[in-house]
């Protein structure tokens, strides 16, 4: 079982013919398709459960995103994998901090 941390900045705008909300809705949707624990009161972060490697659950979680707008980050705090999708501008500083993070194909 993995705990994944998800933090992210879908844009404001519309892309794909998919808005913000669509796009948000999507995102959570896509992570909550195990139907395991999961935690969301604050705005861009999830604690989610998952059975699958921290990979397959970045991939499916940002399935119908946009990878030149939006950003994910995803982190399983257990044996400390990180994920990210998305343009992100400082990956040298997100590696400082999680040295196993990989950009998701």
């Amino acid at each position: 079982m993995a705990y994944n941390c998800v933090t992210f900045r879908i844009a404001d705008r519309t892309v794909g013919g998919r808005t913000y909300d669509e796009r948000r809705a999507l995102l959570i949707e896509n992570a909550r398709a195990e139907k395991l624990g999961y935690w969301e009161e604050t705005t861009s972060f999830l604690l989610v459960e998952s059975n699958v490697s921290t990979e397959d659950f970045t991939r499916r979680t940002c399935k119908g995103l946009s990878a030149a707008d939006d950003l994910v980050l995803v982190f399983d705090q257990h044996d400390q994998t990180a994920f990210y999708f998305g343009p992100f501008k400082h990956v040298d500083v997100l590696k400082s901090f999680f040295p196993k993070l990989k950009k998701l194909p």
